[in-house]
């Protein structure tokens, strides 16, 4: 009795991944944008594919294959190397677009399929969410956020195609390039924010500064002199001619104490403080010259329009 009830729940199960896989079909296309093997991509709204970017290597005009075999053309909006998502807008595009799963699908442990439609027909791998990791930062240091470790396998032409629960309902976009080689998706809140701002700017926002720093520690007298909160602090080994920190008077030499009233002891903490910052807003940075504490106002720049990277 016991191996029948089994028996029965492990087709029900088999029976409603085949359904997610079908349902999953609908919104999942094939980007032809490379040499050999398409790329995959959601419908992620009406008009609008999203994929993993480094698997669309032209920009401009490019051809996709609908899941009904026909074939449109749609452009490239924007890419994010950060995250490595491209956007197209396809305006003849009469695809629904996907529907998206409860937000606990990607759960630790969560049974998943990465959905790929690496030619005419859409294919799958099935899995489990493996880890949730928070703070995640692109090789260049830029905090992405959240990004989903997979425990599956992400097939050639499968990155940039949906990440699916049993429900049918998409978590989020599979990537094999975020984490060297594993399988990891980008959850749907992440994309909906990068997706947002490429609609609306072209480009991601990230604030640019032009200062290059090195961690340093601070002895105890210059800590107890000056009444500072932390014993380390970062060291301007450079500053970009014409940058938001040339402008604002920081020199070679500075000692960066404060962002903001913030203590800041590793470069990464520079990139926070600055990517929070709005548009034309300006940052207090505290700083030590000479051994003689500071404060300047620094007004960061669209590292896009900056044309600059630190």
């Amino acid at each position: 009795m016991a191996s029948e009830k089994n028996k029965n729940a492990l087709a029900e199960l088999s029976s409603r991944l085949a359904d997610a896989v079908k349902s999953a079909s609908t919104f999942t296309v094939a980007i032809h944008a490379r040499r050999r093997i398409p790329s995959s991509g959601v419908v992620w709204r009406g008009g609008v594919i999203v994929s993993a970017s480094h698997t669309v290597r032209r920009d401009g005009v490019v051809r996709v294959a609908l899941p009904d075999g026909e074939s449109i053309d749609a452009t490239v909006v924007g890419r994010d190397a950060a995250t490595d998502l491209v956007v197209l807008r396809a305006n003849d595009l009469e695809v629904s677009p996907a529907t998206f799963a409860a937000p606990n699908s990607g759960d630790v442990g969560s049974l998943v399929l990465a959905v790929g439609r690496p030619g005419r027909n859409v294919s799958s791998s099935f899995g489990i969410v493996s880890a949730v990791v928070d703070g995640w930062r692109s090789a260049q240091g830029s905090r992405i956020g959240q990004v989903l470790r997979l425990d599956l396998a992400v097939y050639d032409g499968f990155s940039g195609g949906p990440l699916v629960a049993a429900s049918g309902g998409v978590i989020g976009i599979n990537n094999s390039a975020l984490a060297r080689g594993t399988a990891a998706a980008l959850p749907a809140v992440v994309v909906d924010r990068v997706v947002d701002e490429l609609l609306s700017r072209g480009h991601i926002r990230r604030p640019f500064v032009g200062v290059a720093v090195h961690p340093v520690a601070l002895n105890s007298a210059t800590v107890s002199r000056h009444h500072l909160t932390s014993d380390s602090a970062l060291l301007v080994v450079s500053v970009a001619e014409g940058a938001p920190a040339d402008a604002a008077g920081i020199l070679i030499g500075d000692v960066i104490t404060q962002i903001n009233g913030n203590d800041v002891a590793r470069p990464v903490d520079l990139l926070d403080a600055f990517s929070g910052v709005a548009d034309g807003a300006s940052i207090s940075v505290g700083l030590l010259r000479g051994g003689v504490p500071q404060t300047v106002s620094v007004t960061p720049r669209d590292r896009e329009s900056a044309g600059a990277s630190e």
